[in-house]
Order: C-alpha cells, then sequence, then structure tokens
C-alpha cells in the first residue's frame, strides 16, 4: 500500500501541523498507510501544544518523490505548497481558505468549510465516522482552534468552532480554557532566541493576484513591543527578501492578540502607497495602524485581492 503524506503549508503554523497529524491519523484509522510531515521548523507555540500532549512533531521534508501520494491540509495554492506540487499525486484536500489556483488532473477527496481552523473540519470528518478522539487529539484539535481564532477574538470565529472546543473539552479534561490560550499565546511570544528573518518568516504566506506576487506576515503576540523595537533590522530584512524572491508586494502584521491591534510594518513607497489605496490609512515610519483587522484571511488578503484584480 502506497504511503499517503499528510502536509500542510509552507512556514507551518500551529493549525497546519496538527492538521497535519490529525488527519494521518484519520486516514490510518481508515486502513490507510499515512505519515504527517512538516515543510520547516514549527513555532514555539506549536512546541508547546505538541510537548503538553506528548506527541512527537512530524518530521521535516521539503521534496517527495515524483508521484508519491499526498494529502493537503490548510492550504490549496501552489504558491504556498511543497515544491513541484504537480509532479506529486493529490488524494485530498481538507482546508478552510478560498480556492485559490488549484487544478487536479484526476479526482480526489476534498472538503473545505468556513471555519476558524481545519482542524474543527477535521473533527466533524471523525464525528461522521463514530471516531472518538483520543485525550491528547482533543487537545491537539481544541489548541488548533484557539490558536488560529487567537482565543475567539478573530472575525473567522464560528460558533461551531466554539461548540466543537465544548465538546471536545469533555475528553481532553482542560481545566480553564482561557487559562490554557494564555499559555499558547505565552510561547508564541517567546522570541527572544530567533534571528530577525526567521521572526520574520514566522507565519508568512505568499500569495498570486493576477500577475502581482504579494507576500504577507505576521507576527501574533502578547508582546508587540519586542517585534516593533526591532523595525530597523526587519525592514532591512523584508527589502532584502522583497528582491530575492521577485516580490511586487511585502507586509508585516505584529498582531497584539490581547489588546486586539494589528500595527503593519511596510518596506518601500510601493507598498505604503498600496496599503494607503486599499485600507484608507496613512503609514508613519514604514508603520501602519489597521486596528482591529487580526484575520489576514478574511480581514486583508480579500481586500488586497480586489485592488490586484482592478489595477
Amino acid at each position: 500500500m502506497d504511503k499517503i503524506y499528510v502536509l500542510g503549508h509552507k512556514n507551518p503554523d500551529t493549525d497546519t501541523i496538527i492538521s497535519s497529524i490529525i488527519f494521518a491519523d484519520y486516514l490510518n484509522f481508515a486502513w490507510k498507510n499515512a505519515q504527517a510531515i512538516k515543510l520547516w521548523n514549527i513555532n514555539n507555540e506549536t512546541k508547546f501544544i505538541l510537548e503538553s500532549a506528548w506527541i512527537i512533531e512530524p518530521v521535516t521534508m521539503t521534496s517527495l518523490p515524483e508521484w508519491t501520494k499526498v494529502a493537503l491540509v490548510d492550504h490549496n495554492e501552489n504558491s504556498q505548497a511543497i515544491d513541484w506540487l504537480d509532479s506529486l499525486e493529490i488524494v485530498a484536500i481538507v482546508d478552510h481558505h478560498k480556492i485559490g489556483n488549484f487544478s487536479s488532473e484526476s479526482p480526489l477527496f476534498i472538503r473545505i468549510e468556513k471555519l476558524c481552523s481545519t482542524a474543527s473540519i477535521l473533527y466533524k470528518m471523525m464525528k461522521a465516522e463514530n471516531i472518538i478522539p483520543t485525550q491528547p487529539q482533543a487537545r491537539l484539535i481544541i489548541s488548533a482552534i484557539l490558536s488560529d481564532s487567537l482565543h475567539y477574538r478573530s472575525s473567522t470565529t464560528q460558533e461551531e468552532d466554539k461548540i466543537i472546543v465544548e465538546e471536545l473539552n469533555k475528553i481532553a479534561l482542560i481545566p480553564s480554557i482561557e487559562d490554557y490560550a494564555l499559555q499558547m499565546f505565552n510561547a508564541k511570544s517567546d522570541l527572544w532566541d530567533i534571528s530577525v528573518e526567521e521572526l520574520i518568516k514566522i507565519d508568512y504566506k505568499e500569495f498570486e493576484f493576477n500577475s502581482i506576487k504579494a507576500w504577507i506576515g505576521t507576527i501574533e503576540t502578547t508582546n508587540p513591543a519586542y517585534s516593533l523595537w526591532r523595525k530597523l533590522e526587519i525592514l532591512d530584512w523584508m527589502k532584502k527578501i522583497k528582491k530575492e524572491n521577485n516580490l511586487n508586494f511585502i507586509m508585516l502584521s505584529v498582531v497584539d492578540i490581547l489588546n486586539e491591534k494589528n500595527i503593519t510594518i511596510v518596506p518601500t513607497q510601493d507598498e505604503i502607497d498600496i496599503i494607503k489605496k486599499v485600507f484608507s490609512v496613512d503609514t508613519m515610519d514604514n508603520l501602519v495602524d489597521l486596528w482591529k483587522r487580526l484575520s489576514r484571511k478574511k480581514e486583508i488578503v480579500p481586500q488586497l485581492t480586489e485592488y490586484f484584480k482592478n489595477n
């Protein structure tokens, strides 16, 4: 039986890693031969979650042999996927984002829903098959929902996500969801030992808006002052990344989780002009206040998509 490798997007966040693990477990339960892998290092929040659940992190694999069977979670756009995706056999996609530039030469399983995390969808799939999550699995799915929803602060949060957390905590038995979420966010905010390049790449996604190649990064933290204090270093690296990757547009949002505030760093006049046109806000010293826009998926990408579509 051919192995199916389950993987998320480049620069994986918590939902991508957990969804890879849970979907691999789901496939193995159905007598498939599946293994979760990752494309890059995990962040400190994800490390905290996996350690608290006694789960080993997936191995890193940045390439796979031609025609290897893969299942994609938490993404469906080529620019965010493993390199040479076209040479692989995609057997399934489970995601909660819009459908991008994906196409397939053969039929496959696709499940996409408007929930705050891919892990929420996977729990619904388990429930439909009468698969009862183990305590570690329940803890992981709860963690993914709390991470992607910023403990329900994000506009992507659905009531169904909250219900799923309540149901799963009957198994996970987390004493206080609020305290646990804060522990997660504090772990995510522990950035003192990483380089500026790693800081910028901690959570970025690449998008293609018509012929425009854009890079949109996010740093979700309970200590935004630390990242903003490194602004000059960040700006130098953003300009370098923009040049090396032939980008037309790059931005980095520093999201204050607790105060629900977004301060975005933009490196050049090109970004400054676009941000002003799209969001009707001015930039000062390469910083722009985007207020409570906490969700890249819902409150930034759609607006930029519309702008580049018409310009």
